[in-house]
């Protein structure tokens, strides 16, 4: 059903009352460029990932999340360059948003075993409403129904604004960690003229993440690396924060993760996900099962699904022939 109350819609966009807030993907190490653009690159050769997230599946309206990059590793260089894309619509649709932006990413080495990755992206943040699809309450007529036409008007149906962020991560044989700052400079996604001097755009996203790789060296070998990731993963972003941790097995060609998810202000979730490669593809899903006191919503608001897939050129057969270094002792394992 594509109308809702105009007050609902108000609530949403007017920039004094809501604000933007970025989708997280439960499977973050498969959508690494999304998390950190220090991430860009760490593949040993291009990398195309996609990601599509459907969250609380049986909530009316619910939010669905679309993400794409692309990453090239510049050759005998430690500069890597990447384009990253996403769009997340609710309302069914009538409210959409979109970011794009092109990232670069250089790498330090900071020992013999040690590295430092620095992340700058720079792109755009857009927003739109499909005012077509919004019935107010001055056309409902409570005797006849929805008649005439709205007096109501948004002053704008859309808005583009520049959007800038960073990242940091460093990473050693077994140990990775880092950070990121999305929307340094609060880019103004607001639909509608009201106290534009009390918004101060899209509240800028901290993530924090690490995590380290156990190597089961008994059962590892160059075509089947065995290896346990405990690892977590914490957001903030305006009044919003979350945990994620847990642990991500990988075995072969497979890989396991499950995570728990808090909100600080309740348990929030358990993540499952599973993951399969072959050659150059990868693909995974994940699972997210409620557990907070959102479960007793009327008709429940259901789990949230993602799926991924990636084509990570590095793990072609001719590319791993050309390399020298033990792919299983690289704490990115859960990231390529």
């Amino acid at each position: 059903m594509r109308t809702l109350l105009a007050v609902l819609i108000l609530g949403l966009l007017s920039p004094n009352t809501g604000f933007g807030q970025d989708a997280v993907f439960s499977q973050f190490y498969a959508s690494p460029m999304q998390l950190n653009p220090a991430f860009t690159g760490v593949s040993v050769a291009p990398r195309i990932t996609m990601n599509y997230r459907s969250q609380h599946t049986s909530y009316p309206s619910a939010f669905q999340t679309f993400a794409a990059s692309l990453e090239l590793p510049v050759n005998g260089s430690p500069s890597s360059v990447g384009f990253r894309a996403l769009t997340d619509s609710q309302l069914e649709g009538l409210y959409r948003t979109t970011q794009v932006a092109f990232v670069y990413a250089y790498d330090i080495r900071l020992g013999q075993e040690m590295h430092a990755r620095i992340g700058l992206s720079a792109g755009l943040l857009a927003s739109r409403l499909d005012f077509s699809g919004l019935l107010f309450g001055d056309v409902i007529d409570p005797a006849g129904g929805v008649d005439g036409v709205t007096e109501e008007q948004l002053e704008n149906l859309s808005k583009t604004s520049a959007d800038l962020g960073s990242g940091v991560l460093f990473y050693g044989k077994n140990l990775y960690g880092g950070f990121s700052v999305e929307h340094l400079n609060r880019p103004d996604e607001g639909l509608l003229a009201l106290d534009n001097n009390l918004y101060a755009g899209r509240p800028q996203r901290l993530s924090v993440h690490g995590g380290i790789q156990l190597d089961v060296k008994r059962y590892s070998n160059l075509r089947r690396p065995v290896y346990v990731t405990p690892n977590l993963l914490y957001t903030k972003q305006a009044s919003f924060r979350q945990l994620n941790f847990g642990t991500y097995f990988g075995y072969g060609n497979f890989a396991l993760g499950g995570w728990y998810r808090h909100a600080f202000g309740n348990p929030d979730g358990f993540i499952g996900s599973i993951s399969f490669r072959q050659d150059v593809l990868k693909i995974g899903v994940s699972y997210d099962s409620v557990v907070s006191g959102l479960r007793g919503v009327p008709g429940g608001i259901g789990p949230t699904f993602e799926v991924s897939v990636a084509f990570d050129f590095g793990d072609s057969k001719e590319v791993q022939r050309r390399r020298h270094a033990d792919r299983y002792n690289d704490c990115m394992g859960m990231f390529r």
